[in-house]
């Protein structure tokens, strides 16, 4: 049986707020995979094996419901609220997921793809009249697309579009927003989807939005909460991550591997798999890791054994550089095969919007390289400014420019 090191490190190691990871990771997937470190000041488990992760990510002995409990330890003030998929443990959450899961079956969501070209295609034109240079690609391209897209799935009116950004940033913060705010962030978006809920009740349409209220009223399968929680859950998880996914993709294309940027513009069939590799290779959690889990019971992980109400971490970052999973891990290599990332987690509370993120950054993706092949960043030798103390990686700006000819 493996024991744990004496010397307990303080957990984040290094709030990076970059496209690296620590090195730390590939030593202890080495010599430590199954560590103790600190967080808030309680020792925690650290997991960092891609195995390893996979285990503890579908095995139903480690619980998201009692990791938003009181004393448990946490990133700051970020973590999901209660009644919603993220803070839930079968048999809740296989009742909420199935409900969701009829809207997001690979048919429904690939039928939105040309919804999703539509909109990309008018951002980008609208991109292409830009005469100044440099031009934000974050406030022209990758924050407005996914946004569009979640709210249409949803039923969000268009004018009330821009007021998800602020709230979703705010709730995202992990240390870089008092939490005052973070915390009328949630309340500015409760308000409003009860609203929403209580609109789509009187005047229901096709979105999903007035489904759910459907199950709610006619079968009384959701809760009021839990219905706004499923709202505001889809609506902040559907636009934050995929915006700051697309981002910090176009980042290292353009700055670390222009040379696959150009067989991109060469060949976009190479896209899709490109996508793979990029979910595989850019991090998006700020801190390496996703929501904490609450070991139900005594559970054994390579070798060591996690009591039963200890926490447990897993590294889903450096689950996707771990050599024993993938050849040559730090390297980016869009003609990748075999490519069995981590990137949406894995079990039963692997993300439910994966296909639609990736359609999302198919679409951008091709959308960017046909129309601006000539693309490359503005930061003319500056360092790339990064939000701070956020829970997903996320650039502040992305000034690019690009060649008429």
């Amino acid at each position: 049986m493996q024991s744990a090191r004496t010397e307990i490190p303080v957990f984040p190691f290094d709030a990076l707020s970059t496209n690296d990871i620590d090195d730390v990771y590939a030593r202890l997937r080495t010599e430590n995979p199954v560590s103790r470190v600190a967080l808030s000041g309680v020792p925690v488990w650290l997991v960092t094996r891609n195995e390893d992760v996979r285990f503890v990510l579908t095995d139903n002995r480690f619980s998201l419901a009692h990791s938003i409990d009181e004393g448990v330890p946490r990133l700051g003030t970020f973590a999901p609220q209660p009644g919603s998929l993220l803070a839930s443990d079968p048999p809740e959450h296989t009742r909420l997921r199935k409900l969701a899961a009829k809207a997001f079956t690979v048919r429904r969501i690939e039928q939105l793809r040309p919804y999703v070209r539509r909109t990309s295609e008018e951002l980008l034109e609208r991109l292409a009249r830009h005469h100044d240079s440099p031009v934000d690609l974050i406030e022209n391209f990758t924050a407005p697309l996914p946004i569009r897209v979640i709210c249409h799935i949803l039923g969000v009116p268009e004018a009330d579009q821009p007021l998800f950004r602020e709230w979703t940033e705010k709730i995202a913060s992990v240390s870089g927003t008092p939490a005052e705010e973070v915390q009328a962030g949630w309340r500015n978006m409760e308000d409003y989807m009860a609203g929403l809920v209580n609109e789509k009740r009187h005047d229901p349409t096709d979105d999903l939005l007035s489904v759910l209220v459907s199950a709610r009223d006619e079968d009384d399968k959701l809760s009021e909460r839990e219905l706004v929680q499923f709202g505001i859950t889809l609506l902040a998880a559907g636009h934050e991550t995929t915006k700051n996914q697309i981002t910090n993709s176009v980042l290292v294309l353009l700055r670390d591997y222009p040379e696959q940027w150009r067989r991109l513009c060469a060949d976009t069939e190479l896209i899709p798999g490109a996508v793979e590799e990029l979910l595989r290779y850019v991090p998006l959690f700020g801190f390496d890791v996703t929501f904490p889990r609450v070991a139900l019971e005594e559970v054994t992980v390579n070798g060591v054994t996690v009591g039963a109400g200890e926490t447990v971490l897993v590294a889903l970052t450096s689950a996707n550089r771990d050599g024993e999973t993938f050849d040559v891990p730090g390297t980016l290599d869009i003609e990748r095969v075999d490519n069995h990332h981590l990137a949406f987690g894995s079990g039963v509370h692997r993300c439910l919007g994966a296909q639609l993120a990736k359609i999302e950054l198919e679409v951008a993706l091709e959308g960017l390289v046909r129309h601006f092949p000539h693309l490359e960043t503005a930061l003319d030798g500056t360092a790339p400014e990064w939000n701070t103390g956020s829970f997903i990686r996320s650039l502040r700006n992305l000034p690019v420019r690009w060649a008429t000819t």
